[in-house]
């Protein structure tokens, strides 16, 4: 069959009718150009030639997504580079691999695509983290990674200080987290070769407070702490009694009396994050097998750490004697603390803590302030800083140092060298 060729217009290519094979018609002015008719009816612009003794056949574009007139053009450019020795196929290539590197330099696409998976995998604080990179930086997102500069960061921390864009203007500490979290992902973009260089390496910190924030329960808050505790039992052993009469009056199956030590999980939680120091979610990892009663100790698993470090506590006679009894009203779970709807791990215990410090009347009182409540005690008792470090499982001991000024004897001691 002879090769078909003709001058390759827009009202020549639109008659080409299609066949029951794929066929070829060949420009006559520029060599190599010509269009690929395919039973389909799909007509696409093509351009041939050969380089390092190679056939290369790269396609220009679709006849409807490009003219006749377009499509000329751009086989006149690719002529020319072939005359040059130039080897379009992979110069093609090399842009379309560029382009999918800019592509997955943008923020939002590289934190979606690759530092999300990693975080889930790597970082226990993952939620927390992505949060913050997610919201916090989302004005961001539609930025290739190279375009972002210290500049931006530090505009906007400016803004955030004012409350700009949110409901209050947010502290110092809370802006240096947020620039942090920001910082982690540039990071891993550096690291993995998204980037060359990351953008915001030796960017300046904000100078904060390191005292941060240490809030503990004076002697008179702890102890309405505990009474809206017993009065939360008493009042829940009452509503179960008023219930089960009112069943057994309709002749239907009572519910289970409440007659162990604890309602629920909630009062002993308390208890021991007060006498430990354990995190809210070190509390929701531990399982029996990490409690040694017979050596009166806990042990923190190092995968269930904020630090990734195992850490053995101590148990006081109030955490001795509440977990012996605890353990004896829970039977069938791995798990100290398990939901009391699925059996799984507790996963927010926020509406019965907002419940339980609203009877209290504690005001400004989180759930992490209990561990600040355990460290302030025990450095207002004389112990020394280093064992509160590692009774908390503080990474360095810059973090325990905010509880320094509970122990102001030992300051004294040293000034008081000075009388000698």
């Amino acid at each position: 069959m002879s090769k078909r060729t003709a001058k390759l217009t827009q009202g020549y290519v639109n008659s080409l009718p299609s066949d029951v094979k794929a066929y070829k018609v060949w420009d006559t002015d520029i060599k190599g150009f010509h269009v690929k008719v395919r039973p389909t009816g799909t007509k696409t612009y093509m351009y041939f030639y050969r380089v390092d003794g190679r056939d290369r056949w790269p396609a220009i574009g679709r006849h409807g997504s490009l003219t006749a007139t377009e499509a000329r053009a751009i086989a006149k450019e690719y002529a020319a580079k072939g005359t040059k020795g130039m080897d379009i196929t992979n110069e093609k290539q090399a842009a379309r691999r560029q382009a999918e590197r800019d592509k997955s330099s943008l923020l939002g696409t590289f934190i979606t695509e690759k530092y999300a998976p990693w975080a889930e995998t790597h970082l226990k604080s993952h939620k927390e983290t992505l949060r913050m990179v997610n919201v916090d930086w989302a004005n961001l997102h539609a930025h290739p990674m190279t375009q972002i500069t210290q500049w931006d960061v530090q505009k906007w921390a400016a803004d955030a200080a004012k409350g700009k864009g949110y409901k209050k203007p947010l502290s110092p500490t809370t802006i240096k987290r947020r620039i942090k979290a920001l910082q982690g992902v540039f990071s891993k973009a550096a690291d993995w070769g998204v980037i060359d260089a990351n953008p915001l390496a030796g960017l300046k910190q904000i100078k904060t407070d390191n005292t941060g924030r240490v809030r503990f329960l004076s002697p008179d808050e702890e102890r309405r702490l505990r009474k809206a505790m017993d009065n939360r039992q008493a009042r829940q052993r009452q509503e179960r009694q008023r219930n089960n009469e009112w069943r057994q009056a309709r002749q239907l199956d009572s519910y289970p009396e409440l007659s162990g030590s604890f309602t629920d999980f909630l009062q002993p939680l308390v208890i021991l994050a007060m006498n430990t120091g354990l995190r809210r979610g070190e509390l929701f990892n531990l399982l029996w097998t990490d409690i040694n009663l017979h050596g009166r100790n806990l042990t923190v698993q190092g995968s269930g750490a904020k630090s990734g470090q195992t850490r053995h506590i101590p148990l006081n006679d109030e955490a001795f004697n509440l977990l012996a009894a605890w353990r004896n009203q829970c039977s069938g779970t791995d798990l100290v603390f398990p939901s009391p709807r699925t059996g799984k791990r507790l996963d927010n215990i926020a509406t019965s803590w907002e419940n339980l410090c609203k009877a209290a009347a504690l005001a400004d009182f989180n759930f992490h302030d209990l561990r600040h409540h355990f460290a302030s005690r025990l450095v207002m008792a004389g112990a020394d800083l280093v064992t509160v470090k590692e009774l908390l499982g503080h990474a360095s001991i810059d973090m325990t140092m905010k509880y320094s000024h509970l122990a102001p004897q030992h300051k004294a001691a040293v000034v008081a060298l000075l009388n000698q």
